[in-house]
Order: C-alpha cells, then sequence, then structure tokens
C-alpha cells in the first residue's frame, strides 16, 4: 500500500504540473502544446482515478497529499523539459522497484497497472523530448 500513495501523492503531482502548463503555456508552439498537455492529463487523471481505486480494492484510502508552487511563469522549453523529466523518472522508478517488487511479492494486479502506467509515462516522455528538439 506504501508504494501506491507514494504512486497516487507523485501522478497527482504531474497531473496537476501538466494542468498548470496547459493553461500557461504561451507563444508560437501554443495551439499544439496546449493540446498536447490537454491529452496527457486527460492520460494521467485516468491513471490517478486507477491508482486511487487500487488502494481503496486493496482496503487502503486515497491519500490526497500534493505540495507544488506553480506560481511564475516558465519558458516553453522549461514546461517540455521539466515534464519530461517527471515522466521519465516515475518511469525509470516503477521499472526498476516497484513493478519487480510488487511481482516478487505476487501482488500482480498492482504490478500490472504500474506496468500500463509506467507505458503511458514512456510514451508522454518520448512526446515531450521529441516535441522540445
Amino acid at each position: 500500500m506504501e508504494t501506491l500513495n507514494i504512486v497516487l501523492k507523485r501522478e497527482l503531482a504531474l497531473l496537476l504540473r501538466t494542468w498548470n502548463y496547459h493553461w500557461n503555456v504561451e507563444g508560437p508552439l501554443f495551439p499544439s502544446l496546449h493540446k498536447l498537455f490537454e491529452a496527457q492529463y486527460d492520460e494521467l487523471q485516468e491513471l490517478v482515478d486507477e491508482v486511487a481505486e487500487r488502494i481503496r480494492s486493496l482496503g487502503g484510502v486515497a491519500p490526497m497529499q500534493v505540495s507544488l508552487d506553480l506560481t511564475t511563469a516558465e519558458s516553453t522549453s522549461h514546461m517540455l523539459d521539466a515534464l519530461a523529466d517527471a515522466h521519465e523518472s516515475l518511469s525509470a522508478q516503477m521499472r526498476t522497484e516497484w513493478v519487480p517488487a510488487l511481482s516478487e511479492a505476487g501482488d500482480i494486479g498492482t504490478a500490472d497497472l504500474l506496468t500500463r502506467a509506467l507505458q503511458l509515462h514512456d510514451k508522454a516522455a518520448w512526446m515531450l523530448r521529441s516535441t522540445a528538439k
């Protein structure tokens, strides 16, 4: 349950950051980035819901704890890099730590959920890095 609580917290933070960038992106790439960020926060919103529901189905309480300071304007390149970094960080931790540990512990359902999540994060990071070039 501890792993899922951490995942939920980090996914919520990424969702809120993506939403914030969707609202505040500016410049010549605005139309395409606005749509890209929207598509990504839609996927993240579904994932957050799945993680919270997995926590509940295992008898836990889905925590809501997020601390972000997104009050300053950021450049488009910073937005793309920050989101890609966050997606890559989550994917790496899922791939190297959480999925193997959950599989070893016999929690195949949660391991499967996080395997699908890491695929989402890999694709999102690829889209962001490709856009930033």
